[in-house]
């Protein structure tokens, strides 16, 4: 199976604080890959830099063997080609949920209204949603059902490469459950590549094919989902089990 993402020696420091590394990764196409580590270990970072709204110090990010920079970007519609799904859903207030779903979507196909309402509900009913919500506004919808218009937005345009920031952050266990039944389910319909950054371990078990963990802007663990139980990495282990002893420490001034 092909890498669709390589990153060689990715640096990036803000003032003093190196953030990125030297950090290595590569994910294949047509898999899950969820990043954890703990705050302040590049997982952020690692993000922008592969969207391209930061600017790393040195180092390189291929996509399907196309350098990715400014100018590569644009030539190849790089973000014809993304979805993203944002931690607190983000959401436009002032705009109807199919004018959210619709947003991101090439001006250039020039789509009458009727048209992208059909493709809203198209994308709402592939995340769970009746149909009948798409005149709502995102003050009328639960916190759930925000993450999932976010979700049907981010899955408009078909992409290739799909990246959820701490999906489950700030829902119950149980919605939180339906959010990652939900991702898995749209990966595989829409055939994408997905990179997730959480600090959600069951969330991380559950969406994940592959795991990597960042420790001071390195990938420190790589390996399936199912080998983390089994990794004899004690920072791993520590990190999963919730350990506040171990080779990890946090600074509680930080």
């Amino acid at each position: 199976m092909n890498d669709i993402i390589k990153i060689k020696q990715l640096s990036k420091s803000f003032g003093n604080k190196n953030v990125l590394n030297g950090l290595n990764l590569n994910i294949k196409k047509n898999t899950s890959m969820v990043i954890i580590g703990g705050s302040g270990t590049g997982k952020s970072v690692l993000i922008k830099s592969i969207l391209g709204l930061i600017e790393p110090d040195s180092g390189e990010i291929y996509y399907d063997d196309h350098l990715l920079n400014k100018q590569s970007r644009e030539e190849i519609n790089f973000y014809d080609k993304i979805g993203m799904l944002f931690q607190g859903a983000a959401l436009f207030d002032s705009l109807a949920v199919w004018e959210n779903i619709t947003f991101g979507l090439d001006k250039s196909r020039s789509l009458k209204n009727d048209e992208l309402k059909d493709l809203a509900v198209d994308k709402l009913k592939k995340v769970g949603l009746d149909p009948s919500v798409i005149y709502l506004y995102p003050s009328e919808l639960s916190g759930g059902m925000q993450k999932r218009v976010a979700l049907a937005r981010a899955i408009a345009r078909d992409p290739e490469l799909l990246f959820f920031d701490e999906p489950t952050t700030g829902l119950d266990p149980i919605m939180a459950d339906i959010i990652n039944n939900l991702i898995n389910e749209v990966i595989a319909e829409v055939g994408a590549t997905a990179i997730t950054i959480t600090h959600d371990m069951e969330s991380a078990r559950k969406i994940a094919n592959n795991i990597s963990m960042l420790y001071k802007g390195e990938v420190i663990w790589s390996g399936k989902a199912s080998e983390i139980d089994k990794s004899n990495n004690e920072y791993l282990e520590q990190f999963i089990k919730g350990k506040s002893v171990g080779p990890i420490k946090i600074n509680i001034n930080d």
